[in-house]
């Protein structure tokens, strides 16, 4: 299975195994690196830190073959504390990957972002896209 999906995965262009930890600014619909994901969730046990992402996102990766044990699932309700949410998963070091849904960053807190990534060497993917919320009304 591991081979069958890493030939799949090298298909489309990426090559995980040489993949360097970087923070990866995307406006890209979640389905369109769903594999990429995949492959490097399979690299280590730690936890796939999801920030600010609706439930139908943490069903969208369990459907991709990442184990629902593995994610670990934390909401904001502001920009702020989705940017300091992320900001500490990357810097604590026990997440193979962190996604983050955020709005607009400003050019201080992309290069936090891109630093913490780099020294824990963890894979970072932000969504700009917010994803909607539901109206009250």
């Amino acid at each position: 299975m591991r081979n069958e999906f890493t030939k799949q995965f090298n298909d489309l262009g990426f090559d995980v195994w040489s993949a360097v930890p970087a923070l990866e600014t995307t406006t890209n619909n979640l389905d369109d690196i769903l594999p990429r994901l995949h492959a490097l969730s399979l690299r280590t046990n730690q936890w796939i830190t999801v920030i600010g992402a609706r439930r139908d996102l943490i069903e969208q990766l369990v459907s991709a073959g990442i184990s629902r044990s593995r994610i670990r699932w934390v909401h904001g309700r502001s920009q702020d504390e989705r940017e300091w949410a992320t900001e500490q998963a990357l810097l604590a070091g026990t997440s193979s990957l962190v996604l983050s849904w955020l709005g607009e960053l400003s050019p201080r807190m992309q290069q936090r972002l891109k630093m913490a990534s780099k020294v824990s060497q963890t894979h970072s993917f932000v969504f700009n896209d917010l994803p909607s919320l539901t109206p009250l009304h």
